[in-house]
């Protein structure tokens, strides 16, 4: 299976850029998503409220990995690959399904419809 995601790091400029998959499926009545290769979630009632819900989510993982000084040890505790150029290359799916309990279950267990997208965060709050 190819990658499906990819990211990089600006370092001119004040922005992290990545494309990421967020998969969506049905979880006790509400729409889940989630973004395995950065293990962050969002909810709804539909699926325009999940990817609100993870839109937040996931701006609140940047803020304060960015605050803290943790995004690229967090990254890497999470199966990226992260260079002394600052390039950044997250796990593959395969990678994904023997190390994250949580995607294996959703993949195995449940229909799910995957999106990719790019996201862009500032390094500074």
């Amino acid at each position: 299976m190819a990658k499906s995601f990819s990211g990089h790091y600006k370092t001119g400029g004040s922005d992290v850029i990545v494309r990421v998959s967020v998969i969506f499926f049905e979880d006790s009545g509400s729409i889940v998503s989630y973004c395995p290769a950065l293990n962050v979630y969002g909810y709804g009632s539909d699926e325009a409220g999940a990817k609100k819900s993870f839109e937040v989510s996931l701006g609140e993982f940047f803020r304060y990995t960015l605050n803290k000084g943790t995004l690229e040890s967090e990254l890497r505790k999470l199966g990226w690959t992260v260079s002394n150029t600052r390039k950044m290359y997250p796990p593959s799916f395969s990678d994904l399904l023997r190390n994250n309990e949580d995607f294996s279950e959703i993949f195995n267990h449940h229909d799910f419809k995957k999106e990719d997208r790019d996201i862009t965060i500032p390094t500074a709050a």
